[in-house]
C-alpha cells in the first residue's frame, strides 16, 4: 500500500471517529448543563490510608471525601471529575489541576474524583463515555458547566468563583 493511500485511510478513520463522537451515540455525557445531577453514591475514603481502594491515581489526593448524593442533600456546590488515571495521562493532568483547586478553596466547595475502574456504576449513571469529564454542580443540584477533556485551571476557577458569588 502506498504512503499516500495509507495517510488517506488514516485521515478517513480519524474523521469517522470525530463524527461518531458527536450526538447521542458518541463520546458525550448523558448529563448536560441545566440537568439535575444524579444523586450518586460514589465510593468515598473512610480512613485516610484507604484512598487506593477508590482510585487508580498513583498520588494521594483528597478528592474522595464527599458522596455526591450527600452534597446534593446538603445543598453544597461541587465539582466532579470522571477519569481513570491508571491509563489516561490527560486524566492525571486534570486531577492534578483539580487537586490544586481543592487546596485553594478548602471546604467552601467540594471536589470529587470518580474512577472508572473503581466506581463504574456512577459513570453509567451519569452516562460518561470517554474521559476526562468534569462537571460543576450548584447548591441546588443543577449541573452548571460541563468541561470535556483537560481544562485550564483558570477556566474552572472562573466558574467556581462565579458560583460562589451567587450563593454569598
Amino acid at each position: 500500500m502506498s504512503s499516500t493511500l495509507s495517510k488517506l485511510l488514516i485521515l478517513l478513520a480519524a474523521g469517522a471517529v470525530l463524527v461518531s463522537c458527536k450526538g447521542e451515540g458518541g463520546l458525550t455525557a448523558k448529563v448536560r448543563a441545566g440537568d439535575l445531577a444524579p444523586k450518586s453514591h460514589n465510593r468515598v475514603v473512610l480512613r485516610d490510608d484507604d484512598w487506593q481502594e477508590v482510585s487508580t491515581m498513583d498520588t494521594k489526593v483528597r478528592l474522595y471525601r464527599w458522596r455526591i448524593a450527600d452534597l446534593i442533600e446538603q445543598h453544597k456546590p461541587f465539582l466532579v471529575v470522571f477519569g481513570t488515571p491508571q491509563h489516561c495521562t490527560m486524566c492525571v493532568d486534570q486531577l492534578t489541576r483539580v487537586a490544586v483547586l481543592e487546596e485553594k478553596y478548602g471546604n467552601r466547595f467540594a471536589f470529587i474524583h470518580v474512577d472508572g475502574y473503581k466506581d463504574n456504576a456512577v459513570w453509567v449513571e451519569w452516562g460518561v463515555k470517554g474521559e476526562p469529564w468534569t462537571f460543576l454542580v450548584d447548591g441546588k443540584g443543577v449541573v452548571r458547566k460541563v468541561f470535556p477533556g483537560q481544562t485550564e485551571i483558570s477556566l474552572i476557577e472562573e466558574e467556581i468563583d462565579s458560583l460562589l458569588k451567587e450563593t454569598a
